[in-house]
């Protein structure tokens, strides 16, 4: 989006507080420094210097916490300045020049995954865009609620969180989040118009890793972003513990599992990959909190440790989902193990004041090596499907003759644009996973969507949602199926033209994952969907 669409984003909201003011006759000291903290931030960083400038100065004779009343009209020279500042002007050849310097600097992290916690969708829009034109993919949160459950739901790479948010501050974010990224080696970075040094000392003492004061220069900022992924992923390579469960993580096992295939092939030796899931455990963190998730991967984690044998191996995989390798171990054998650690943990009651103690339980998928490790991960998650849908709290081995029992990904489509609707389905067609059976839907509107008998419990669904339709707008629809289905297997993207930045900030607001800007490559669509749909099959 060019920089002057942003200043027109900024002058209707602008716009838009002003009409607020003059629906009344006064306004309290600390609206008017919390009109001009917002303005002063986002000014500065799409590159109204002045305007940041202006703004500044007016909050050094103003209180945060103020409770003085200001008569709106006394306010009528200050609205004229302020907008003053979006009087059409030449841009001149020194901002060309920085425009230019940012454009040509490249982030090499394709795969890049950040989530931004920020309640100023101006802003946050155009952080966005300056990084996914430059190869790193954002995802915004305008509340601290939601941040803290993108956090867990999608595992980002790197966290951005503003210090002022509607429903939480960023230091409670912070706190609440803090040890799981350090585990993770995720870096958070907190980001305020309020660059006092108090703030400064505060972020680094809680555990973020840097404090950027608003505004951001996005000359040093994509760089900055570069190189705090780089360092991420240069750490993250070289752990090999999951640090919440004492459990191998992801690398480790995926190296032990090509070290056990390369053995089973060399000396005729076998083994039993057992693929571990925590039943309901999205309801857990819903009810009780994500600590108290952590304390049941914890307690879970100690079970299986306690009584596997030494030379069994013990990873979390992902998420809520584990595995096992038992050596020289048929799946008959490996399935007096595996109930072992079932019934001591379905006993076990997790007690997290002031509830009810509670109980959670876990399915098992196993298969024994025969042709690949491809192969043996595949069919270990086919059984565990299987045991899913079978109704959980059980084992299943997987049986060479019982067929493939595939996962189900349905995308769904809804386009009132015929061209974008035949794109993006030729684009996912040539999707084709190992282990998904991946159907596409389309539909030309939302009533079309919402009447049809779409919806399955047992299968998960992304939503390719366009914005503007005939007939039922797509936040609309975006409303009906939040409030009609659950979201654990229901991922939502919003596609937009962005038209009206009012629609981002509601569809966001409405339960959207995310939002895709029209026009588009469906390459890129199908890269971000393979992201966003993750979580529902960890």
């Amino acid at each position: 989006m060019a920089r002057n669409d942003y200043r027109v984003m900024l002058s209707k909201r602008m716009e838009k507080d002003f009409s607020t003011w003059f629906e009344k006759e006064h306004i309290l000291e600390r609206e008017l420094y919390s009109f001009l903290h917002t303005m002063k931030g986002t000014a500065g960083t799409i590159g109204m210097d002045d305007l940041s400038s202006f703004c500044a100065a007016q909050l050094e004779t103003l209180s945060e916490s103020g409770d003085a009343v200001i008569p709106v009209r006394s306010l009528k020279n200050f609205i004229l300045l302020m907008r003053d500042f979006f009087r059409d002007k030449q841009e001149d050849a020194d901002l060309n020049k920085e425009t230019l310097e940012v454009e040509n600097i490249s982030i090499e992290e394709n795969s890049s995954f950040i989530l931004m916690i920020d309640d100023d969708a101006e802003f946050a829009s155009y952080i966005k865009e300056s990084l996914e034109e430059n190869g790193v993919q954002v995802v915004i949160a305008l509340t601290g609620k939601r941040g803290v459950e993108l956090f867990y739901t999608l595992q980002p790479h790197m966290v951005i969180v503003d210090v002022q948010l509607p429903d939480m501050n960023g230091f409670d974010i912070l706190t609440q989040i803090n040890d799981i990224a350090r585990s993770r080696h995720v870096p958070i970075t907190l980001i305020s118009v309020d660059g006092r040094v108090e703030n400064q000392i505060k972020a680094l003492e809680m555990g973020a890793m840097d404090f950027i004061a608003k505004p951001i220069h996005m000359n040093t900022f994509l760089p900055y972003i570069s190189n705090r992924l780089k360092y991420k992923s240069a750490v993250w390579q070289s752990a090999l513990t999951d640090e919440l469960t004492g459990a191998g993580n992801r690398r480790q096992f995926t190296q032990t599992l090509t070290q056990m295939s390369a053995l089973a092939e060399r000396k005729r030796h076998t083994y039993t990959l057992v693929m571990l899931d925590l039943d309901y455990f999205k309801k857990v963190n819903d009810r009780y909190g994500h600590p108290a998730g952590d304390e049941v991967l914890r307690r879970f984690s100690a079970f299986v440790m306690e009584l596997k044998r030494e030379t069994d191996y013990f990873f979390r995989y992902g998420g809520e989902e584990f595995a096992l390798i038992l050596a020289d171990t048929a799946p008959q054998e490996a399935v007096t193990l595996i109930d072992r650690i079932r019934f001591k943990m379905a006993e076990y009651a997790f007690t997290i004041a002031p509830f009810d103690p509670f109980y959670v339980t876990f399915s098992a998928g196993m298969s024994e090596y025969r042709l690949d490790e491809a192969t043996v991960l595949n069919e270990a998650d086919q059984a565990l499907y299987q045991a899913k849908r079978n109704g959980r709290n059980q084992t299943v081995i997987y049986e060479i003759d019982s067929g493939d029992v595939k996962r189900h990904l349905n995308i769904m489509i809804v386009d009132d644009d015929l061209l974008v609707r035949k794109m993006l389905s030729k684009q996912f067609s040539g999707w084709k996973p190992n282990d998904l059976d991946v159907v596409i839907h389309e539909y030309p509107d939302g009533i079309t969507f919402l009447e049809s008998d779409w919806y399955k419990a047992d299968e998960n669904y992304m939503i390719l949602l366009d914005g503007i339709m005939p007939k039922m707008d797509g936040l609309e629809v975006l409303t009906n199926v939040r409030k009609r289905f659950p979201d654990d297997n229901i991922v939502i993207s919003m596609l937009t033209a962005r038209t009206n930045e009012a629609d981002i900030v509601l569809a966001l607001k409405s339960g959207a994952d995310d939002y895709i800007v029209k026009p588009f490559h469906p390459q890129e669509v199908v890269a971000r969907v393979q992201r966003l749909t993750k979580r529902m099959f960890k």
